[in-house]
């Protein structure tokens, strides 16, 4: 199994998956996140949290927010 696309969501498929082969990585996320996943030595470091382990910057998310 590979990934595309939602890689901080497909980390955690991917875990728990024995045919896992090829996270496919984007860091589009990283501008809009508090604490963006780590890569270190060529891997992924998924956080140890409850849930995804994601949380929204609210500050970065307001700078770019348009009301319509």
């Amino acid at each position: 199994m590979s990934t595309h696309l939602y890689p901080e969501v497909a980390a955690h498929v991917m875990r728990v998956t024995e045919t896992a082969h090829w996270l496919e990585w984007q860091d589009w996320a990283d501008p809009v996140l508090q604490r963006p996943y780590e890569i270190k030595d060529g891997l992924l470091h998924v956080p140890d949290v409850p849930g995804l382990g994601l949380e929204w910057d609210e500050d970065a998310i307001s700078a770019h927010r348009i009301d319509l």
